[in-house]
C-alpha cells in the first residue's frame, strides 16, 4: 500500500515533520532528500564513530521519508528500508566498538586463532524488516565459541564480549548534540535485565529450552540475526526452532490472547485512541498472524518467516485465514503501519497516540495523504473495525457448561442419574469407569491448569457422546483418550477452544473403531484429525538424519501413521474414493521404502526393488503388507542392503512396523535367491516359470533403487507377458490356482469376490497381450477390464458392469475395515454379475 502526498517539496517536509526539522537544524549541511547517502567506509567510522553514525541514520531516514511519501516505496518496502539502515548502523557501530576494546584489551580469538565476534540478533520489528522511524531496535548479544584475548589486560570471552556490546549500546543510544542513532532495548535476553548481557550460544539454548516461557516464543518468531557473526547466530536460531515452534498444536495459547484482548480493550477506555495497544490496532493484527505461527509453525515451514505480511501470506496460502478476511486484513494493517510512520515523523518521537489538538490532527491527516482529519478518522476507523471483527471472533470465550453439566464431571453420586438423562443406556457402568479416571489422574499429579482445562472439556464432551447412536460403546474409548491427551494438557485446551473440532473427533470415532485406535495408540494424530488446514494433502516428509537412524525411523513411522489418517479421514468423509485411497496409500508406501534406501546409504546402490500385488498395482490397503522383489544389474549382489531394508521396514516401532515385507515372490520362491541378477530373472520367467507366477508379474513395477534397471526390468516384464499363449491353458491354469487359494486360505467375502474378478481380468491380460501388447501398461483389474470389452475379449457392456463392481468392492472392503455400520449390502449385489462373468470366462462356477 503507497498514499503519496500530492504537493511534495523539502521545505513542505520540514515544515510538515518535526523529525525532518530537528535532523535538518543538527547538521546544515543536509544532502537534497531525494538522493540516497552512501554507507561509511571504515576508515571514516573509526576516526570518527559518534558523528558518522549519527549523520548516516538521520540523513538516510530522511531519504526513506521522502520516497515514502513520494509514493515510491510502500509501507513493506520502508520498513524494510529503515531495517536495513538500522542493520548498517549495528554493523558499523559493532566495528568501532571493536576497535575501542581492542585498543586495551587485544584481540579475542578461538583456539584456531579466529576472531570471536558477537553475534546480534534483531527482535520485535527489527527482526522482521519493519521497523518505523522512530521504532526502537530490539537486539540480543551471543556468541560461539571459548577464548582469551591478545592483550596485556587479558579477558575471557564473556567479559571481553560484555564490553564490546555495553561499547556498541554507548555509541548508538548516547545522546547527543546530534541526537542519538537509535534507542536500543536489550531486555528481552534471558532473565531480562537481571541476566547477562551476552550469553554463549550453548547456554542461550539450555535457557530457552528448559526455561524458556510463553511470551519469549513470541518474542523470538522475529529473531534473525542482523549483525556481527552471522552464521553463527543463524545456527542457535535453528537449535531453538523446537522452543519456538512446537512440534504439535498448542491451543492452550489463547487463554493468554483473551488475556491481551482484554488489556487492549482496557487501554482505551480513558480515551486515548492508540494505533497500536488499542482495539483494532496493530497489536491485534500481529496476534492474529502471530497465533497461527505459534500454533502450527512446527508442522508448517511455511509460517515459519519473522516478517508480518509474508507469514500473513502463508496464512491465506494455508487456507487458516480466508482470502478475503487476508485481503482486509492486509489493507488494515498496511495503513495503521503508514499511519505510525507518518505520526512518529510528525512528531519526531516514538509514540503511538494520535494527536489531541485539531492542528497536529490536520497535519497527520495531510501526511497520510487525505484532505483533511474527517476523512482520516473515517478511513482509519473502518480498518480498525475489520480487525477488532477478526480478532473478537478468533479469540472470543469458549460457550461455558451448562449449569446442569457439572453434575456429569468430576463424577459424584448423582453421576449416574446425569448420564442416563443425557442419553446413556449404561449408566451405572459409564459412572463407574469415570471415577475410575478421575482416582488415576489425581494419582497422576495433573497440573492445576491440566485440572482446569479438564472440568471446562469434560461435561462437554460427556453431553455431546451422550447424543450418540452408540454412546456406551464410544465412551470407554473416548475416556481412553481423555487419560492419554491429559499428558499434554494443551489437547484438552484445544478441544475446549474450538467446539467444531470436538464435535470431528467424536464423529470420527463413531465412524471408526480402526480410527479411534490409532488415535487412542499415538495422541499426536489429534493434529492430523482435528486441523482445518491439512486437507487432502499428505504431510509434508520430515528431514532425516542418516547418523539419527532411530529418530529417522520414528520420524517415518510417524509420517507413515499421518499420511494413513488423512487417507482414512478423507475416504470417510467421501472427500476421495477407495481407489484413490488405495493409489495414496501405495504412495506412502514407495515414499518410505526410497528413504529407508537414502537412509542406509543405498539410494545409488545396484539394487532395484520390484513391488507385486497390491502395491505394483497402486491397490494398497489399510492392512496391506508389501509383496516385494529384488534384483540387481552388477556381479555382487547387494544381499546385505536387502536384509537391512527389510530389516528397518520391519522394525517395531512406538506406531507400529512401517511394513510387513513378502519376498516369496521372487523366483523358486523361499528357496531362491533374496537378489537376482537381471539376467537371471528374465532366463527364469521365459524358461521356468508357472502360470501363475507371470500372472503376479502383470502388476509388477519398479518403486525404488536403481533407476537405471527400471526400463530393464520393464523390457523383461514386456517381454514375458506379450509371449503367445493357449487361452484355454491360461484359463485352466489360473482356474486352478483360484480353486487352490479357496481351499488353502481363508478370506472375507468381498475380498474373495475382489479376487475373483482380478482373475477374470489378469486372464484376458495373459490371454491378448500378444496381439495387444499395450495392455500390459494396464495394473488394476477395472482399467484392464475396460480395455479387454473394447477389444471383444468379454462383452464391452459386462466388461463396464465388472469395472463398476471392482471399484464399488474395493470400497466396501476399505469401509468394512474402517467402519462400525460397514455393511451396505454392495456384496449381494456384486456376486451375481462376478459369477456370470466367471462362468463364461472359466467354464465353471466361483
Amino acid at each position: 500500500m503507497k498514499r503519496p502526498v500530492p504537493a511534495l517539496s523539502p521545505e513542505w517536509l520540514s515544515e510538515s515533520c518535526r523529525f525532518v526539522a530537528e535532523v535538518w537544524r543538527r547538521f546544515d549541511d543536509h544532502p537534497d532528500p531525494a538522493e540516497p547517502v552512501s554507507r561509511p567506509g571504515a576508515d571514516e567510522i573509526l576516526r570518527a564513530p559518534e558523528t558518522t553514525l549519527r549523520r548516516y541514520r538521520q540523513f538516510q531516514s530522511v531519504h526513506i521519508l521522502w520516497q515514502d511519501l513520494a509514493g515510491r516505496n510502500d509501507i513493506a518496502s520502508t520498513g524494510r528500508a529503515i531495517s536495513s539502515l538500522a542493520r548498517d548502523c549495528l554493523e558499523l557501530a559493532l566495528i568501532a566498538a571493536e576497535h575501542r576494546v581492542a585498543q586495551t584489551c587485544g584481540q579475542l580469538l578461538n583456539e584456531q586463532g579466529q576472531p570471536i565476534r558477537l553475534a546480534i540478533f534483531g527482535l520485535g520489528k527489527l527482526g522482521g524488516d519493519e521497523l518505523n522511524f522512530n521504532s526502537d531496535i530490539d537486539i540480543v548479544f551471543a556468541h560461539d565459541g571459548e577464548g582469551r584475548s591478545s592483550g596485556p589486560r587479558q579477558l575471557d570471552a564473556a567479559r571481553y564480549l560484555q564490553q564490546v556490546a555495553r561499547e556498541l549500546i554507548r555509541l548508538l543510544d548516547t545522546v547527543t548534540e546530534h541526537g542519538r542513532v537509535w534507542i536500543v532495548d536489550a531486555r528481552l535476553r534471558p532473565f531480562g535485565d537481571s541476566g547477562a548481557l551476552v550469553w554463549s550460544t550453548r547456554a542461550m539454548e539450555q535457557y530457552f529450552l528448559t526455561e524458556g516461557r510463553t511470551w519469549e516464543r513470541y518474542a523470538w518468531l522475529k529473531a534473525t540475526p542482523v549483525a556481527g557473526d552471522i552464521a553463527a547466530g543463524q545456527r542457535l536460531l535453528d537449535d531453538l526452532r523446537p522452543f519456538i515452534f512446537r512440534r504439535y498444536l498448542d491451543y492452550g495459547i489463547f487463554d493468554s490472547l483473551r488475556d491481551l484482548h482484554a488489556r487492549i480493550e482496557a487501554n482505551t477506555r480513558n480515551g486515548t485512541a492508540d494505533i497500536k495497544r488499542g482495539p483494532g490496532g496493530i497489536r491485534a493484527a500481529e496476534f492474529l498472524v502471530q497465533s497461527q505461527q505459534i500454533l502450527r509453525g512446527g508442522r508448517e515451514q511455511l509460517l515459519r518467516t519473522p516478517g508480518f505480511l509474508p507469514a500473513l501470506e502463508a496464512c491465506t496460502a494455508l487456507g487458516l485465514i480466508p482470502a478475503e478476511q487476508a485481503q482486509a486484513l492486509h489493507e488494515a494493517y498496511s495503513y495503521l503501519r503508514i499511519v505510525e510512520n507518518r505520526l512518529q515523523a510528525q512528531s519526531g518521537r516514538q509514540g503511538h497516540h494520535l494527536p489531541t489538538s485539531a492542528e497536529d490532527r490536520e497535519g497527520l491527516a495531510r501526511l497520510v495523504g487525505h484532505e483533511d482529519s474527517t476523512a482520516f478518522e473515517q478511513e482509519l476507523s473502518r480498518h480498525q473495525a475489520h480487525i477488532s471483527s477478526q480478532f473478537r471472533e478468533r479469540f472470543r470465550e469458549p460457550v461455558a457448561p451448562a449449569q446442569d453439566d457439572h453434575d456429569l464431571w468430576p463424577p459424584q453420586e448423582e453421576c449416574a442419574q446425569a448420564l442416563s438423562e443425557a442419553g446413556y443406556a449404561e449408566a451405572e457402568s459409564g459412572a463407574d469407569a469415570l471415577v475410575r479416571l478421575d482416582e488415576r489422574l489425581t494419582r497422576r499429579g495433573l497440573s492445576a491448569e491440566g485440572h482446569r482445562r479438564l472440568e471446562r472439556l469434560m461435561p462437554t464432551l460427556l453431553r455431546k457422546t451422550g447424543e450418540q447412536e452408540r454412546a456406551d460403546e464410544l465412551l470407554p474409548e473416548l475416556l481412553q483418550l481423555v487419560e492419554q491427551i491429559s499428558r499434554r494438557s494443551a489437547y484438552l485446551s484445544l478441544l475446549h477452544e474450538r467446539p467444531q473440532t470436538l464435535d470431528r473427533l467424536i464423529r470420527v470415532f463413531a465412524l471408526s473403531e480402526k480410527i479411534s485406535r490409532w488415535i487412542i495408540a499415538s495422541p499426536q494424530l489429534l493434529d492430523d484429525l482435528l486441523d482445518p488446514i491439512h486437507g487432502l494433502d499428505l504431510p509434508a516428509l520430515p528431514g532425516l538424519d542418516p547418523n539419527e537412524p532411530e529418530e529417522a525411523l520414528n520420524a517415518l513411522g510417524r509420517w507413515r501413521q499421518a499420511g494413513f489418517l488423512r487417507t482414512a479421514l478423507a475416504e470417510l468423509d467421501e472427500r476421495i474414493s477407495a481407489v484413490q485411497a488405495a493409489e495414496r496409500l501405495s504412495l506412502i508406501a514407495e515414499t518410505i521404502l526410497g528413504e529407508i534406501l537414502n537412509l542406509i546409504g543405498a539410494g545409488q546402490a545396484d539394487l532395484a526393488v520390484i513391488a507385486y500385488g497390491n502395491l505394483g498395482a497402486r491397490a494398497l490397503h489399510y492392512q496391506s503388507d508389501l509383496d516385494l522383489v529384488f534384483l540387481h544389474a552388477g556381479d555382487s549382489p547387494p544381499v546385505r542392503i536387502a536384509q537391512r531394508l527389510i530389516s528397518l521396514m520391519q522394525m517395531p516401532l512406538q506406531g507400529g512396523r512401517l511394513f510387513e515385507i513378502d519376498t516369496r515372490l521372487r523366483p523358486n520362491g523361499r528357496a531362491g535367491l533374496l537378489v537376482s541378477r537381471l539376467e537371471s530373472f528374465a532366463e527364469y520367467q521365459l524358461e521356468q516359470a508357472w502360470t501363475w507366477e507371470h500372472q503376479a508379474l502383470i502388476r509388477a513395477r519398479w518403486v525404488a533403487g536403481d533407476a537405471a534397471s527400471r526400463d530393464c526390468f520393464e523390457a523383461i516384464r514386456r517381454q514375458v507377458l506379450c509371449r503367445e499363449r493357449d487361452t484355454g491353458q491360461v484359463r485352466q491354469a489360473l482356474a486352478e490356482m483360484r480353486d487352490r487359494q479357496r481351499r488353502e486360505r481363508s478370506e472375507d467375502e468381498v475380498k474373495g469376490v475382489l479376487t475373483d474378478v482380478q482373475y477374470i481380468a489378469e486372464a484376458g491380460i495373459l490371454s491378448e497381450a500378444g496381439a495387444h501388447p499395450d495392455l500390459v501398461e494396464l495394473r488394476s483389474p477395472d482399467q484392464q477390464l475396460e480395455a479387454l470389452g473394447r477389444l471383444q475379449w468379454i462383452d464391452p457392456d459386462q466388461a463396464e458392469q465388472l469395472a463398476r463392481t471392482w471399484q464399488l468392492l474395493t470400497g466396501e472392503r476399505h469401509i468394512r475395515w474402517l467402519g462400525r455400520n460397514p455393511d451396505s449390502g454392495s456384496i449381494e449385489m456384486a456376486r451375481p454379475v462376478v459369477e456370470r462373468a466367471w462362468f463364461l470366462v472359466f467354464g465353471e462356477s466361483t
